[in-house]
């Protein structure tokens, strides 16, 4: 049940990244993702690994983990909704290159540094090593001017194409931001009716 309300829903491009090093809850390794699929039919989880073509490279097994988790969601919830109401879907891509040099990327969570405007404080220059944080409060401004704009009036930006079925519009924060049509589809593709539930 959903009400006819519209709605931002998205990802960030690494979002399994976090969990290889700090909480280890998503399949980022071949052995859990061979567990996860260990009682899945084999013409879906061959359709599953495909999408994966590195697999078990540890980045195909972190983008594995994410899509199963976050990115299968965010597809799922903007299909349904976009039936409802306008839908915006986002990918957040942004990281500031000391997050590059930890390893975690623009992982689980790291939107909400723009959302909230982290990058403006001290904090802020800590995490972009001074090097980085024009382009970070560049970043978090343009996060904020959109939801800003979606929650005043529902819409967040003329140039933010609401989602269809059709072009899957999915703008994209990073230093250039953009709006890219159907980003990975083969891997949204693969994951279409997958689930844990037996029997």
């Amino acid at each position: 049940l959903a009400h006819r309300v519209p709605l931002i829903v998205g990802t960030n491009a690494e979002e399994g990244r976090l969990f290889t090093r700090f909480l280890k809850l998503l399949p980022t390794t071949e052995h859990a993702i061979e567990r996860v699929l260990s009682h899945t039919p084999a013409e879906v989880r061959e359709r599953i690994l495909a999408a994966y073509p590195h697999y078990p490279h540890p980045k195909a097994c972190v983008e594995f983990g994410g899509d199963m988790i976050f990115s299968t969601a965010a597809w799922q919830i903007a299909e349904a909704h976009a039936k409802l109401a306008p839908t915006y879907v986002y990918r957040y891509d942004y990281a500031p290159r000391t997050l590059h040099w930890t390893g975690l990327g623009a992982t689980h969570a790291t939107e909400l540094l723009a959302v909230f405007g982290i990058y403006r404080s001290r904090v802020g220059a800590v995490l972009t090593a001074g090097v980085d944080q024009r382009t970070a409060v560049k970043v978090s401004h343009l996060v904020q001017t959109r939801w800003n704009a979606f929650a005043q009036n529902g819409v967040p930006g003329e140039d933010w194409p609401a989602y269809n079925r059709v072009e899957r519009p999915v703008l994209v924060f990073d230093r250039h931001t953009h709006v890219e049509y159907d980003p990975h589809p083969h891997r949204r593709e693969a994951w279409a009716g997958f689930t844990l539930a037996r029997g």
